[in-house]
């Protein structure tokens, strides 16, 4: 689409998409990245490089309305683009943007899951507030010995917590948050599908299990397997999924969101649970594109703006057989017996890497779940 220039974390998100042909981003080769302009990767997940984040983008999207006042900008994730955007008077520049109140409720992980707790399955949960915390108190009054924590922001992981016997010493809460505590689900499956909403249409795609790794106490999203959704979960627990994930849809729809959205759930005791909302891209979104091309239909990025001008949004059937993996600097990467297809956003030059910075996302064509394919 001419003018319109994508605005996300890594380059690969608009690789396979015909619609877009530019972007800004954090992480990548391109001329527009961050990654170019500071020959440095940084960790995008720390709280003191957020301000120098906000920063870059800022300037790159004056740079680009100056020189061309026709731009329009598509956001990875719309409740940032509210952060700068609306903080620079520059709103009217992005297309396919919902509600601020409906964005800001469905990115909350507590309000949603007490929205939707009414309509799917949700694991039972309570608050505790930092400064009260006591491990012995909660594990003695609700029978447990392993609970995850959450915050109600929390994204890939960077807010969730495993508390257990073993480090309940090791984990400092913060006084002044509120935290969701529920249930560690031991050999939980968690899995993740898009959806696409329309006004008149709403469209599920392909699930996938979500990688997701122990790292310092925290749950971390380090990739996805489609490949590995195909050959572990069973019909019954598929159609579970994808009737409930409707049911999400089909709310949202009713209160006017439109466009793109992922699901998080696990599948734990011949149930599928809900476990949060995700009113963006993904990373997965990424592999699904190159799927999407390969079946000669239109990218998400082109999906998503269909919805919001009721256009089609329907698909053919079509198959994912992929799975990706996430490495970072700093932390234990998986090691893998097969070899990637693709390294996406790998680094073309000798650059500095913070801890726990991105580095790239693996492409296989197998899948990675099977413990036949670890070293």
């Amino acid at each position: 689409m001419k003018d319109l220039i994508w605005v996300g974390i890594r380059e690969s998100e608009i690789k396979y998409s015909n619609f877009i042909d530019n972007s800004i981003n954090m992480f990548g080769n391109n001329i527009n990245s961050l990654q170019n302009q500071i020959k440095k990767r940084i960790n995008h997940n720390n709280k003191k490089n957020y301000d120098f984040i906000d920063d870059f983008y800022n300037n790159e999207i004056i740079k680009q309305v100056k020189s061309n006042p026709n731009t329009k900008f598509m956001y990875y994730s719309q409740i940032y683009s509210f952060y700068s955007m609306k903080k620079l008077g520059l709103l009217d520049y992005i297309i396919c943007l919902n509600n601020q109140d409906l964005i800001e409720f469905a990115n909350n992980k507590f309000k949603i899951k007490e929205y939707l707790k009414d309509y799917i399955p949700v694991l039972k949960y309570i608050y505790i507030n930092g400064k009260n915390y006591n491990f012995k108190q909660l594990s003695q009054k609700y029978g447990n010995v392993k609970f995850v924590i959450q915050t109600e922001d929390d994204s890939g992981g960077s807010g969730t917590i495993v508390l257990s016997e073993n480090n309940k010493d090791d984990i400092k809460l913060d006084n002044n948050c509120t935290y969701m505590v529920t249930k560690y689900c031991e050999n939980n499956i968690p899995v993740n599908i898009h959806i696409l909403i329309s006004q008149n249409d709403i469209t599920l795609l392909p699930p996938s299990i979500q990688n997701i790794e122990l790292s310092f106490n925290k749950l971390m999203y380090k990739g996805c397997d489609f490949i590995a959704y195909k050959e572990c979960v069973n019909t019954k627990m598929d159609s579970k999924l994808k009737e409930y994930a409707y049911t999400i849809g089909k709310l949202m729809q009713e209160k006017g969101y439109r466009g793109i959205l992922g699901v998080d759930s696990i599948i734990y005791d011949n149930e599928v649970y809900f476990m949060e909302i995700n009113p963006r891209f993904q990373n997965s979104s990424i592999i699904l594109n190159k799927a999407l091309q390969e079946n000669n239909l239109p990218s998400l990025q082109e999906l998503h703006y269909n919805c919001f001008f009721n256009k089609n949004i329907k698909l053919k059937s079509f198959d994912v057989n992929y799975s990706g993996y996430i490495n970072e600097y700093g932390i234990l990467n998986r090691k893998f017996k097969i070899e990637p297809i693709e390294k996406l956003d790998n680094i073309n030059e000798k650059i500095e890497c913070e801890n726990f910075s991105y580095l790239s996302t693996d492409l296989y064509n197998k899948s990675i779940k099977e413990r036949k394919n670890y070293e």
